[in-house]
This record gives C-alpha cells, sequence and structure tokens, in this order.
C-alpha cells in the first residue's frame, strides 16, 4: 500500500470514529477497534491523536472516548441561532457568575436539542458545556421544555420509532413522555434527573423570541453530588427571569 493510500485508510477511519461517537456517548477502545475493524493498538493510536486536537476526550474513570470539544463545535448554527446567541451570552455569564454551575443555551432541531453556546462551571467537580452537541430531546431538560410547547400530534411525530433508551432514568415511551410534558407545561420548566448522563442533573426554562412563542431553552446543570430535584426547583424563578431577560434583548435587537 502506498503512503497515500494509507495517509487515506487513517482519515478515513478517524472520520468514521467521530461519527461513531456522535452516535453513542462513550465508546472503549475495544469497541472502537471492532466498530472499525481495527487493531486495538490503532485505535488506541487514532484516539490519541484525534485526542491531541481536542476532537476526541477521554474520561479518565472509565477510559471510555466521546466527542471531544474541537469536535462539538463542528454542530451547526443558522444565522438566527447565531444572533440569539449574541444577546443570550452576557446572560448565560451571569447565571454562572452568581450560581457557578454550567449554563446552557439549547434550541430544537427536530427531535434534537441542538446547544448553540454554553459557560462552563469552574468548579473542580463540573458539568462540561456541550455547544455544537445534538442530543435526544426528551433527554434533555432544555428539549423537554421545548417539546412541551408543541402540539403533542407533532411531539409524536418526531418519535416514529418510540423512544430510545439512553440510561435507567430515560423516559420509557411516548406515553411517559406525553405526561412529562404536561407537567412541563404545567409548572413552566423541565428537569433532567440523569436521562441522559446518570451522573448529571439539570433544569431548562424556555425563552421566547419576538413573537412571542419560545425558541430556546436556558439550562443550568451540575452533577448529582450537588444537585437533586429538589434543589434544582429553587433554580427556576432566577432562570425564567434570566429567560425574560433574552427575550426583551431578541424583541429590542433581533431581526
Amino acid at each position: 500500500m502506498s503512503k497515500d493510500s494509507v495517509q487515506n485508510d487513517s482519515v478515513s477511519k478517524s472520520l468514521r470514529m467521530l461519527l461513531l461517537l456522535a452516535s453513542y456517548e462513550s465508546m472503549g477502545v475495544t469497541e472502537l477497534s471492532r466498530e472499525l475493524d481495527v487493531a486495538v493498538s490503532t485505535a488506541h493510536r487514532l484516539a490519541n491523536i484525534m485526542r491531541s486536537h481536542d476532537f476526541v476526550e477521554q474520561d479518565m474513570n472509565s477510559r471510555r472516548y466521546r466527542l471531544g470539544p474541537a469536535a462539538l463545535k463542528l454542530g451547526r448554527q443558522t444565522p438566527g441561532d447565531q444572533n440569539l446567541v449574541a444577546i443570550a451570552h452576557p446572560h448565560l455569564l451571569q447565571l454562572r457568575a452568581e450560581l457557578d454551575e454550567t449554563v446552557n443555551l439549547v434550541v430544537l432541531d427536530g427531535p434534537e436539542a441542538l446547544f448553540v453556546d454554553g459557560v462552563q462551571s469552574r468548579q473542580p467537580v463540573r458539568v462540561a458545556t456541550r455547544t455544537g452537541a445534538r442530543l435526544p430531546a426528551y433527554a434533555t431538560a432544555g428539549g423537554k421544555v421545548l417539546l412541551a410547547q408543541m402540539p403533542y400530534a407533532i411531539v409524536r411525530s418526531q418519535y416514529p420509532e418510540d423512544l430510545r433508551r439512553i440510561t435507567r432514568y430515560t423516559l420509557l415511551d411516548l406515553q411517559a413522555l406525553e405526561r412529562e410534558l404536561q407537567q412541563v407545561r404545567e409548572r413552566g420548566y423541565a428537569l433532567n434527573i440523569g436521562e441522559h448522563l446518570t451522573e448529571v442533573c439539570a433544569i431548562g426554562v424556555p425563552v421566547d423570541g419576538r413573537r412571542g412563542r419560545p425558541i430556546a431553552a436556558v439550562t443550568v446543570a451540575g452533577p448529582s453530588t450537588r444537585w437533586n430535584r429538589r434543589r434544582l426547583k429553587v433554580l427556576a424563578p432566577r432562570l425564567a427571569a434570566a429567560a425574560a431577560e433574552i427575550s426583551r434583548g431578541l424583541r429590542e435587537h433581533g431581526p
């Protein structure tokens, strides 16, 4: 095999690795080697190269690989998203300063929650920002609070094959999701208690656009060692106030 062929094959496998990690929350080196049809040593070498450029990161406890910050930044943002981010970002910074927990800005993209901006907590044990990541909306606080604003027939159409179980806390089926969204509409905020990552808790509130309809969500996420359902509920009024300020900015300065 020529040098160019070897390089092309490595690039191809590296790109496939990114796609695999985008589909799964994390993967071990043995799983990657099997999916890529390469030796474990080769999968480890490729992952280390990707990690050196921040496209992949490795959990120090489980030794499993997941997408890194450089890969997450590749998530698509529309011009409307960029305007939203510009207006919302100072309010995310203020929330982080007050709470010292990770704050995210989320929009819906079909059945997925797209994280368009975030500010990370400065605490030693913290939740990482996921800017650019796309996660199943039903397993995130921001995604659920936005799904709750939609007619349920439309929500159901987004998940024709029912819900994929991610953790033992993920909603089981569409009936469970419908009940959850009804509760979200009644209380005005959504909770995520270990539904996407078992060790992460989050709360989300909607952000209204210029026409008074929710277009995004502000969320605060922290490790379950610091936050539980009761403590998260206390944050709802503060998040709602921040969301109202963002909405005011969109009305005054939006396109």
